[in-house]
């Protein structure tokens, strides 16, 4: 099972697997608890959560252009 969690350093979105006990965020490089994060949505797969952070990244987006 895969997790979309938010980085609480810079506030990024990104994916982990249910089981990581940690995630570095590609962004920021900060080293998250993946227990402490807060967590977005959950998928099954890759593929799937892979789509999912995408249109949540492509909301997010067209939320601050408005």
């Amino acid at each position: 099972m895969y997790v979309v969690i938010v980085c609480y350093n810079c506030g990024r979105l990104l994916l982990a697997k249910a089981e990581q006990k940690t995630r570095q965020c590609p962004h920021c490089e900060a080293r998250l608890l993946v227990e402490k994060t807060k967590k977005e949505a959950f998928a099954k797969s890759a593929p799937e959560a892979s789509r999912l952070l995408r249109a949540m990244k492509e909301e997010g987006a067209s939320l601050s252009k408005s």
